[in-house]
């Protein structure tokens, strides 16, 4: 696992937040409306932590330059 800076560090804890939030409110018989919405932000934000960075970001489809020999 690589490290983390302090911006991901805060959005994955808020993400850690969101879904414990989701899970108790699961466990104290919620609406489904109400407990769902914190659950999936929470998992989208600790997800969102571990995607690359844009500077690093690669295009598979880009087309490269040919190389004449």
């Amino acid at each position: 696992m690589k490290k983390l800076n302090k911006t991901q560090k805060i959005v994955f804890a808020i993400g850690v937040l969101g879904v414990l939030i989701g899970i108790f409110g699961k466990l104290k018989a919620w609406e489904y409306d109400e407990y769902f919405p914190f659950f999936y932000s929470g998992l989208s934000m600790m997800w969102i932590v571990f995607l690359p960075q844009r500077k690093s970001c690669n295009n598979p489809f880009k087309r490269k330059a040919v190389q004449k020999p």
